[in-house]
């Protein structure tokens, strides 16, 4: 074999060397960095949520009191129980309409990302890997691209009356959006007025939970 003839063999070898390399990375490198990070199932994010109080729990006591009606309809009275179910039901409906094709659910290290979808007045909101360690990311949600914002820290970000608002109509809050509306995930109470129903519920305290862990409690989050 002559030198010409070697040289592309010697590429080729290493090309495939540096492939099964890349490959065993890839999945060996998760399983040394998460061994020691216990999975959480989807109760134990309930738990958690009201034992510390997060924004996610106040957000979903704000949904309750805002639509007692079809809360009470679909959600019974406001504890892990239903918390656990509207996560289940959000998680699944953010899934099924395909919210991860246009919104990422990562915060990298790179191009002021933090910045940009980070929580305001805190600078260390990369994403970490016990972020990850539940039944919610089972599979991550990390996206292909970003048609519109990354949502990991989306509890910090907005609140629930501007999600409600998003969600039914886009225009009203993010003129130009490219979004579509989901008006099925809303119903008429009553009183003719359009409140999420079942799917709209879940969803919205879903998304209301994402980067919660990471936002600092404040007084007027508690309602009393």
């Amino acid at each position: 074999m002559g030198k010409m003839e070697r040289f592309p063999f010697v590429v080729l070898v290493a090309g495939l060397l540096f492939f099964l390399f890349a490959d065993f990375i890839s999945w060996a490198l998760p399983i040394f960095v998460l061994k020691d990070i216990p999975m959480k199932k989807v109760s134990d994010l309930a738990a958690e949520a009201k034992a510390k109080n997060t924004s996610a729990w106040a957000d979903f006591e704000r949904i309750a009191m805002y639509y007692p009606e079809q809360f009470k309809k679909y959600y019974g009275e406001v504890n892990e129980k239903s918390f656990e179910k509207a996560l289940r039901i959000g998680h699944h409906w953010y899934v099924a309409e395909g919210c991860w094709n246009c919104h990422s659910q990562m915060i990298r290290p790179v191009s002021n990302e933090t910045l940009r979808f980070g929580i305001p007045g805190v600078s260390n909101t990369v994403s970490y890997p016990s972020e990850y360690q539940n039944e919610l990311q089972a599979p991550v949600l990390w996206g292909t691209k970003r048609i519109g914002p990354d949502l990991i820290r989306e509890a910090a970000v907005h609140n629930v009356d501007w999600q409600v608002a998003h969600l039914y109509d886009p225009q009203t809050t993010s003129p130009g959006s490219n979004m579509p509306g989901y008006p099925w995930y809303f119903e008429k109470d009553k009183n003719g007025n359009i409140v999420p129903n079942e799917r709209g519920i879940g969803l919205l305290t879903y998304i209301m939970w994402l980067g919660s862990w990471e936002v600092k409690p404040t007084k007027e989050w508690a309602l009393k």
